[in-house]
């Protein structure tokens, strides 16, 4: 008679033994994944580029003001003359970076320049907000400082 032989039994100890090797590598990358990315940065929360001001809004919401945002960031360019050819104004700055002798005083001229236009881009998109936010009624703006209490309640450790 010829004996049993035992590899069925040993392929599946080996099959055993590597899913629980891939198991505790799946456990091992969610603790470390817990580790680093668990808890949000402690501080204040991003709300001074009005983040939690467009998160709060309704999908909907988000998507409309979105579309007028970029029909008014589009328009806000070309009042601007910034646009893709011109790398939306940075050529100005990169020939000043290329030019020798390095002109600082150009640079910090267009550097003002382009923080003044983006102030004037983000007045202009704060405007559309708070026109959005006065065409809600009541209980609408209450759901909407609630979804901001929300998430402000997320940031805090």
């Amino acid at each position: 008679m010829t004996e049993p032989t035992k590899t069925p039994k040993r392929i599946w100890r080996i099959v055993l033994v590597a899913s629980l090797a891939l198991n505790l590598i799946v456990i091992g990358i969610g603790i470390g994944a817990m580790t680093k990315f668990g808890r949000p940065p402690e501080g204040p929360p991003a709300a001074a580029n009005g983040s939690v001001y467009l998160r709060a809004l309704s999908h909907e919401s988000r998507r409309n003001l979105g579309r007028d945002m970029r029909d008014l960031r589009k328009q806000h360019g070309e009042k601007h003359g910034r646009n893709r050819e011109n790398n939306y104004g940075y050529d100005s700055a990169i020939a000043v970076l290329t030019t020798t002798p390095f002109d600082a005083e150009k640079l910090a001229s267009i550097m003002e320049e382009q923080a003044q236009v983006s102030s004037e881009h983000l007045a202009q998109a704060r405007e559309m907000l708070l026109v959005h936010l006065s065409k809600m009624n009541d209980a609408e703006r209450q759901e909407y400082a609630a979804q901001i209490v929300k998430i402000l309640k997320r940031r805090q450790p």
